[in-house]
């Protein structure tokens, strides 16, 4: 055998050698494959939900009909899905760092007494302090204390207004008259909307539109309602149920916020929002057609275009 054909075999075994070692990392423990932190309970199969919080009054949640509802200060609120969702995404959690709740001082991770509980059904999770390293939260289920990523404390620091539904009409049916500040409008027999007092050039379409606007309205936020005692009010009366909803209009800019004081709540809009609400939308102007000096031959050629009439 020549020395160069020495040479070639030694380095190929050599690189040979590097890639086993970087396939089968000798010395280096494998990382545990993720594992929930709950099982048999499903987001969708999840029929109430609390929130216990040292710091805060308790969250309670139900689902009927498909729809979930809070349960806040004596009265049943349609709750934010999207809220309600974030926090059965916990029944989804993995984890890769677990232990038995036995062999940890639980006091220190602060799980006895824990910082926070959310029960699901009858799937009970205590929330604890923070790793300081990876910054992951320690939370308990049964007898394991499991190492998750930190999502949901902003959640369960959550005041109750931010759980409630987001769209100011939520639950109800189609509007059959609107109070405004300036105008009101009412639904007629024969299937028209009659506008109080009446204005020129009002198109029904128009009518619509805001009436549209109001139907769908959805807010940024919602917040505890302290400062809507004065102030201009709008009534919506819709047709399956026969107590209208009361707004209060706390502010028009910079941003719209409207009050709900049966509820406790406001609903916080883009300021963009108010001439949307408030006022009719308005026509488009007509186009402007550039004079010409012969009004047959401008008649049969488009505006855009001058004439060539002699």
């Amino acid at each position: 055998m020549s020395t160069r054909t020495l040479l070639n075999l030694v380095l190929f075994l050599a690189v040979l050698g590097l890639a086993l070692v970087a396939w089968f990392k000798p010395g280096v423990k494998p990382v545990d494959a993720p594992r929930p932190i709950t099982t048999g309970l499903t987001p969708e199969l999840t029929g109430s939900l609390a929130v216990e919080r040292l710091t805060r009054d308790p969250l309670r949640f139900s689902r009927r009909d498909g729809r979930w509802f809070l349960l806040a200060d004596n009265r049943e609120l349609p709750a934010a899905d999207f809220q309600v969702r974030a926090l059965l995404r916990l029944l989804e959690a993995t984890a890769t760092r677990y232990y038995p709740a036995g062999s940890l001082d639980l006091a220190t991770l602060g799980l006895q007494p824990p910082q926070a509980r959310v029960a699901l059904d009858d799937v009970d999770i205590r929330f604890g302090a923070t790793d300081a390293l990876k910054k992951q939260r320690y939370v308990q289920v049964g007898d394991t204390v499991y190492l998750i990523d930190d999502q949901y404390q902003h959640l369960l620091n959550a005041a109750w207004p931010n759980f409630v539904s987001r769209q100011i009409l939520e639950g109800r049916g189609a509007i059959t008259r609107l109070e405004l500040p300036t105008m009101t409008l009412a639904y007629t027999d024969d299937g028209h909307w009659r506008l109080d007092p009446e204005q020129q050039d009002v198109s029904a379409d128009a009518l619509q539109i805001l009436i549209e606007n109001w139907q769908n309205a959805t807010a940024l936020l919602t917040r505890r309602d302290n400062d809507s005692a004065t102030g201009e009010t709008v009534t919506v009366h819709t047709r399956d149920n026969t107590r209208p909803i009361v707004l209060r209009i706390v502010t028009r800019t910079p941003d719209l916020i409207l009050a709900r004081p049966d509820w406790g709540i406001q609903y916080l809009l883009p300021g963009s929002e108010a001439d949307s609400l408030l006022t009719l939308p308005q026509p488009a102007p007509d186009p402007t057609v550039e004079p010409t000096g012969d009004t047959d031959a401008s008649a049969a050629q488009s505006p855009s275009k001058p004439s060539t009439a002699p």
